[in-house]
């Protein structure tokens, strides 16, 4: 059985462009590289630049612990740290 997050990121006032900009490889390298990686997607709000949601999906929960401490999504971390306007909002499915 698949598990699936979604993670809100609140992103400063006026670096949405930016930030996309920074994500997009680091998000590349997490889907061609993290095992179980079903889904890996960014979504930007339609009506708020500061809102952004990432919508992962993992094959297995072991797959997704693996992920957690990947050389990947440390990447990430690096790559979108310094855009964020607060700690991301985690959901699990």
């Amino acid at each position: 059985m698949s598990i699936r997050l979604t993670v809100e990121l609140p992103i400063k006032e006026g670096q949405a462009e930016a930030f996309i900009a920074a994500a997009g490889p680091a998000l590349a390298r997490v889907r061609a590289e993290d095992a179980g990686c079903e889904m890996y997607d960014l979504f930007r709000s339609v009506d708020d630049d500061t809102r952004f949601v990432m919508i992962e999906s993992w094959a297995s929960e072991a797959d997704l612990e693996a992920h957690k401490t990947s050389p990947a999504m440390g990447e990430v971390g690096k790559a979108i740290g310094g855009f964020m306007a607060g700690a991301p909002v985690i959901h699990q499915y």
